[in-house]
Order: C-alpha cells, then structure tokens, then sequence
C-alpha cells in the first residue's frame, strides 16, 4: 500500500529523541519493511538523528489561504486559528497533488490536538482514513497546561473521532476515552506501544561509563514529566544508600522536572550517586538500558492512567528485570514475579524493598530478565504495522465491493 503518515502536532519533532518521537519513527520503518511505500507530512521535521523509510514532506502552512477551523463560530478568525487552518489547507493542497500525480491508498494520522486534517482530506479525496490516538489531549492539556477554547478542541476532537474509518487506540484507557467522545467501538481497537528487537535485545552492549563501574545501577528511561514518578526515585535512592554504598541511580532523558531532580541531588550532597544523561538519540537506549541492573517504571497513582510505557517494553526486550507501578496496562503486560516485580503506584518502600531483594538475589534477576526479554516478542513495531495494514486492506476492500 502507498500510505500517507501525518504528523502535524510541532511537539512531537520527527527526529527527536523522545518517546512520541520514537513512535512515530518506529512505526513508519515497521510500515516500509512490512512492504509499503510511506511518504510523511510532518509540522515539525528536527533534526537528523535517525535514518526513515520514508519521504518526508514538511508543512508549515505558510503561504496557504486562510481557512477556518471546524467548530469555531463567530465573526472573525484570531491569528492563532488562522495557522492552523492554514497548517490544514497546506496539507490538503499537498495531497491533492500527491494523489493526482502518484496515488496513494490511506491517510494514517497521529491525532494531534485541534487537527482534522486527516479525515477531511481523506474525505475529500475518497481514501481511507485511519487515526491513532495516544492520549486523551484535550483532558491532559486541561489537567497539565492552560488550554484554552475548551468546547472548540472537543468539537474538533469529536469531529476527528466519529468521522475516522478507525481509531487506533494506545491503551483501554486510550480506548475508553475516545469511546466516550464519539468514535464508533466496532471501528476502535487497541494497539500498544513495541519495540524492535533487533535493536533491544539482551545480547546488546552495554553503554557504561567509569562513573558506574562496581555498582548496583537502578534506571530509568523517559521524559522528566510530573506524571512520571520521577520525583519519588529521590526518595528510592536516599533510603538505598542508607542499605548500601553500592547504590547508583540512572536517569536517561530530559524534560521539565530536570532541573528540579538537579537542584535535590546537589542539596542532599547525591551528586556521586546520580546520574543524569539528559536527552540522548534513541540508538544509544538500548545499552543504557542494558547497564541498568533493575529498570524502573515508578509511576505514581493517576486516575485515569491511559499510557502505553514505551521503556517498559524496551526494558523488557533488554532483558533487564522490572519494577513497575501496578496500574493500567503495565498490569496487562506483565505478569508479577514471573516477568516483573509490581509494586503500588506512588509508594517509595514498596520500590525500595523490591529493588533490595533483586540486589540480593541474582537468580530471581536472572529469571525475570529472561522471561521479560520472551514475553517482549509479543510487542514489536512489526507486529503493530502489520495490523496497521491488515485494516487499511480490509478498508479497501471494503470500498471496493
């Protein structure tokens, strides 16, 4: 199948380093190597980090005519609405002239908050519109950010989510989500986040630098975010070192609560206990990982936790032994103390004695890794792109007949 990618939120950069970023990359190669030929808009191209199977194409909008958004009333546009409606007429003018100079099959749109580029295009040019979704963005922004023209988003939303062909949810929580905001559950189902093992796997060299040589690591992987539980690894960490010297914490990756892990580890004198990568292209994750004698995935108690734990998998097909929070689809995954150690969201003790038992007991570590690096088989970017496909054909067939 020719398959149009459409990534048109400027948060998530094609060639960044994090996980969204590593989604969008990973599933696009998974798609190329499955047998199609993938072409990807994108608002926000970055830098050239890693190799894709794929023409990209970026679109800013500049330059376009000005159309208006779907569900925003009143007389005028303000300058905001605007670039995003002309985001949308870019993108629309680009495919037209792709379908009528080469064809193509689909249009697969990650949904990006006020976007309903995909499914009016799609429309438009009678082609199937497939939308994934990964979160709840018009809750998280309310809950996380100051987003404003609420009932306009959810219009919008509503609007992307009753008129797609399918919805491709991350998570049940994902799942019930759009569920509850118009999309049609005979034309949503769940896909979870993968992994490649051929790159994650337990045979992977590890990246180790001096500063650890000797000792027990304990890492994590990720976005410093609030939803994280980075914070609590702190706590983890201080109550360790009361246990034992040998003791050292791995944080691989960046984000807004960096700058508050630093000011803690230097105020409780940590500095030789912790360390702190900051963002790293995704090619180096694999031995990060596979330094870590246990990885953590410490989240704290959500109400609605709707994530798909890229680490978790990553972490898994590394072959390194878990400790994860007991919530959402980590539950789902992972089976407690065969392939995991769960633990209940939010509580640094209970991380703690885990982290201490598996220190002392290296045939437990051993087992979990191993069961861990099996069960990982069962989510590879691979897997998710050939039922990607496998609904895109069926779509077409479907016109068709």
């Amino acid at each position: 199948m020719k398959i149009v990618y459409l990534s048109l939120d400027n948060g998530v950069p094609l060639n960044g380093p994090k996980g969204s970023s590593v989604h969008v990359r990973e599933l696009v190669n998974a798609l190329a190597a499955c047998g199609n030929q993938v072409t990807i808009f994108a608002a926000n191209v970055g830098e050239a980090l890693a190799p894709l199977r794929a023409k990209v194409i970026e679109v800013d909008g500049s330059g376009s005519p000005d159309e208006r958004l779907p569900g925003v009333e009143g007389a005028g546009a303000s300058p905001w609405e605007l670039k995003v409606g002309s985001l949308h007429a870019a993108v629309l003018d680009r495919l037209r002239r792709l379908q009528a100079q080469e064809g193509f099959d689909l249009v697969y749109e990650r949904y990006s908050l006020w976007s309903a580029a995909g499914v009016r295009a799609a429309k438009l040019l009678n082609v199937p519109c497939l939308v994934e979704v990964n979160a709840p963005l018009v809750e998280e922004r309310r809950r996380y950010g100051n987003l404003v023209r609420v009932s306009e988003a959810k219009a919008i939303e509503a609007d992307v989510l009753s008129r797609a062909d399918a919805i491709l949810a991350v998570s049940e929580g994902v799942k019930a989500y759009v569920l509850a905001n118009g999309a049609d559950p005979l034309r949503t189902v769940v896909i979870p986040n993968g992994v490649d093992v051929s790159r994650f796997h337990p045979a992977v060299e590890s990246d180790a630098g001096q500063r650890l040589d000797g000792r027990f690591v304990m890492g994590f992987v990720g976005s410093l975010q609030r939803w994280h539980g980075i914070e609590i690894l702190v706590q983890v960490i201080r109550a360790l070192l009361r246990r034992s010297d040998d003791y050292h914490l791995l944080v691989v990756g960046d984000g807004v609560l960096r700058s508050w892990v630093e000011s803690q580890v230097q105020a409780l004198g940590l500095e030789k206990a912790v360390t702190l990568t900051g963002p790293v292209p995704h090619d180096r994750v694999p031995g990060l990982i596979r330094r870590m004698d246990v990885a953590l995935a410490p989240y704290p108690l959500l109400e609605n936790f709707y994530f798909s734990p890229l680490k978790l998998f990553e972490y898994m097909a590394v072959g390194r032994p878990v400790v994860a929070s007991r919530i959402g689809q980590i539950q789902e995954v992972v089976r407690d103390g065969e392939t995991a150690l769960l633990v209940p969201p939010g509580d640094p003790q209970a991380l703690v004695d885990q982290i201490e038992r598996l220190r002392r007991d290296q045939n437990l570590r051993e087992g979990l890794g191993r069961a861990a690096a099996l069960q990982a088989r069962n989510y590879t970017w691979e897997r998710n792109a050939r039922q990607v496909a496998a609904i895109g054909e069926r779509l077409l067939r479907t016109r068709g007949e």
